[in-house]
This record gives structure tokens, C-alpha cells and sequence, in this order.
């Protein structure tokens, strides 16, 4: 275990000084302020000004749009300087060699390279202009309306021998509401003669809801089975959504265009990918049982 730990911490030291301390003397350019002005060093190594900057964008304050005062850059300088002291140590100690450290090294380095490509190659090319939004906002006109709203009621039931009995009384000429009271097993809306109020697209599960926003006013649904029972569905009212103008939607349809063009970018690439590698699946291991964890406490790998 203990050396396990020790893996995860020169793991972490080299992630996160990789891009903050680098090798070879740097001079500065400009007198002592430029941004290749060594701000520290630790036995051979240097920090540079600019590299320093760079990760004190970590901070919180700064990420907010804050400021740091020079204590707090203090004290950000001194845990650089032990992280790079610890990673000095670790290579003293050989442990860079170490197989399972290596390892976990190599893994480390490909989640790094995998994140930095998707970023150049999939969300710098998903940006979108104004002139893109405009464009997708005149051709999509549903899609700037507030949500339309529905108000419903519904009786639920745990058998369909029982909702189909319920639903043929409604037929009948029996009040939906009388109905409810009677025999709904949601306690929460039968007192309300099953009145669930209104709601949008994406608060009911999908049976129900796809069920719910294809009523008329007034219509009562056949039977709905989900995860709950069987539902019996009354439109009460429909609230249509409203135009909204370009600066209201604006944000949400540049998130949304992004999203697209991101997952259309990924799926188009991983395709390519797929068509042009050698890929081979031994299927008969996955059948095999899921290998037993380890007792005790969890390690790091």
C-alpha cells in the first residue's frame, strides 16, 4: 500500500509540474520583468514568470474574475516549489523506472494527449458565429418558444384488468375526477381528483409524457404503462409557448448549436477511425464472470 501511495503522489507531482517548471536556463527579454524572468529555483531547475501565471489561474479567485493578493501568490509559489522537490526526490529514488509506475504514468499521458486533441480538433472547430445563430434561429422557430405546458390529470393503477374497468366507467359516462378519488393509487394528486398541475417536456417519464402532449383538450388517453402502473391520462389545459427574441434565446441556442456540432465532429471522427483501423474483439472473455475485487481497503492504479 505504502508504495502505492507513493506511486499516486510522484503521478500527481509529475502532472502537475509538467507545465509549470521546465528545464535548461531561460533568460529574460525585456529586464526583469519579462514573462521568461525565472521567478524561482529549485537546485537546477527553474519556474518562469510566465509559467508561474499561468498556473496561478488555478487559483479560485482568479477563475472567478477575482484578484490574488501576494500572500496567496506566496504561498501558490511555495507548493509548486514542494511538488517539484518531491518530483526531484522521486527520481532519486528510481521509482520513475518502476514498472507499475510507468504504467501508470503512460496512462496518465494518454488521457492528457487525448483531452488536448479533442480540444483542437473537436471544440475550437464546434464555435459558431452570430451569423450562425441568426441563421439557425429565423430556420428554427419552434425552438425560440418558451415550452409549451401542459395540464393534465391521471389516474394510476397497479393492474391493467383494473384501469381497463376504470377507463370503460369513464366511457360510461363516470366523472374522471370521481374516478381518481376512487381508485388512484398516487396519493398525492386522487385528493385532487388526480390533478398533476402543469408541466414541460422532460419532468414526466417518457411514457407519460409523450402521451400527456398528444391529448386535445379535454381527451382522455387509452391505457399507459410505465415503471409505476397504468395511467389514464386527462388533458385539463395547454399553455402554447411564446415567441421569444434572438437575445433571449441567443445563449441557449449557441449551446445548443455547440453540443451538435461537437457530436457530430466526434461521431463522424470516431467513424473515420473505426473504418480505417484493425480492430479485434476476443467476445468469448467478456462472457466470462467480472474478476473478484481485492479485500480490504482500495488501492491506487
Amino acid at each position: 500500500m505504502r508504495k502505492k501511495i507513493f506511486v499516486y503522489v510522484v503521478a500527481c507531482s509529475l502532472l502537475f509540474i509538467s507545465t509549470a517548471c521546465e528545464k535548461g536556463e531561460k533568460t529574460s527579454k525585456s529586464g526583469g520583468g519579462g514573462s521568461d524572468t525565472v521567478v524561482a529555483k529549485i537546485n537546477n531547475e527553474k519556474i518562469t514568470l510566465s509559467d508561474f501565471n499561468e498556473r496561478l489561474k488555478e487559483v479560485p479567485q482568479l477563475a472567478h474574475g477575482g484578484d490574488v493578493d501576494l500572500q496567496t501568490k506566496k504561498g501558490f509559489l511555495d507548493n509548486l516549489i514542494v511538488r517539484e522537490l518531491l518530483y526531484q526526490e522521486a527520481l532519486k529514488s528510481g521509482i520513475d523506472k518502476d514498472k507499475e509506475t510507468a504504467k501508470f504514468i503512460e496512462e496518465m499521458k494518454k488521457r492528457v494527449v487525448v483531452e488536448r486533441f479533442f480540444k483542437k480538433e473537436i471544440d475550437e472547430k464546434a464555435k459558431v458565429s452570430e451569423e450562425d445563430l441568426k441563421k439557425y434561429y429565423n430556420e428554427n422557430p419552434e425552438e425560440a418558444k418558451n415550452p409549451v405546458d401542459v395540464r393534465v390529470a391521471h389516474i394510476l393503477v397497479k393492474s391493467r384488468e383494473e384501469a381497463d374497468m376504470i377507463k370503460n366507467k369513464i366511457k360510461s359516462g363516470a366523472k374522471f375526477e370521481d374516478m381518481a378519488k376512487a381508485y388512484s393509487i398516487d396519493h398525492g394528486s386522487k385528493v385532487k381528483g388526480g390533478d398533476l398541475g402543469f408541466f414541460s417536456k422532460g419532468m414526466m417519464v417518457p411514457e407519460f409524457e409523450d402521451a400527456a402532449f398528444k391529448l386535445k383538450k379535454g381527451e382522455v388517453s387509452d391505457l399507459v404503462q410505465t415503471r409505476y402502473g397504468f395511467h389514464i391520462i386527462k388533458l385539463i389545459d395547454k399553455k402554447e409557448g411564446k415567441a421569444r427574441g434572438f437575445d433571449e434565446v441567443k445563449k441557449d441556442l449557441e449551446n445548443k448549436l455547440i453540443n451538435k456540432r461537437r457530436k457530430d465532429s466526434f461521431d463522424s471522427m470516431v467513424a473515420g477511425l473505426k473504418s480505417k483501423a484493425k480492430i479485434t474483439i476476443n467476445e468469448e472473455l467478456l462472457k466470462q464472470g467480472s474478476p473478484e475485487m481485492p479485500q480490504g481497503h482500495p488501492e491506487i492504479k
